[in-house]
């Protein structure tokens, strides 16, 4: 049902829709629903990380994984402290890992939200077995 204001009158009246009436209708509702569909999905994409949120695992991040991996495996732990300093915790690994040994976690790297982890092996010198982005 509608309201119609017929002038001659000067009353409105209700009366009933056809269909051809709302198919005519429906195509310009969807046009505008598709319009405030695309707009939302807009606006949703243009939205700002919030500043404590990691970044999604890009390119970056996983060149940054590979390139120190193959800087530091193997390598004494000494050695990582003296060039990166003492790491912000030091995390043991339930039931002592397979093999045995801990986690070294750095600050977040600001280029590419890293946490640096670094996993150590046990050992007559502690060796670090690799290192991860988080």
């Amino acid at each position: 049902m509608r309201a119609v204001n017929t002038a001659a009158h000067g009353r409105s009246t209700m009366q009933s829709t056809t269909r051809s009436e709302l198919q005519v209708g429906n195509g310009r509702g969807r046009i505008a629903a598709a319009g405030a569909l695309a707009l939302l999905a807009l606006g949703c994409t243009m939205q700002p990380r919030r500043a404590d949120a990691p970044p999604p695992l890009n390119a970056s991040r996983a060149a940054r994984e590979a390139q120190i991996n193959a800087q530091w495996q193997n390598h004494p732990v000494r050695e990582l402290i003296a060039r990166w300093g003492p790491p912000r915790q030091v995390l043991d690994i339930p039931g002592g890992g397979n093999p045995p040994g801990f986690l070294l976690l750095y600050p977040r790297d600001a280029g590419t939200g890293c946490v640096d982890t670094f996993s150590v092996l046990y050992g007559a010198v502690a060796r670090v077995r690799s290192y991860h982005c988080r």
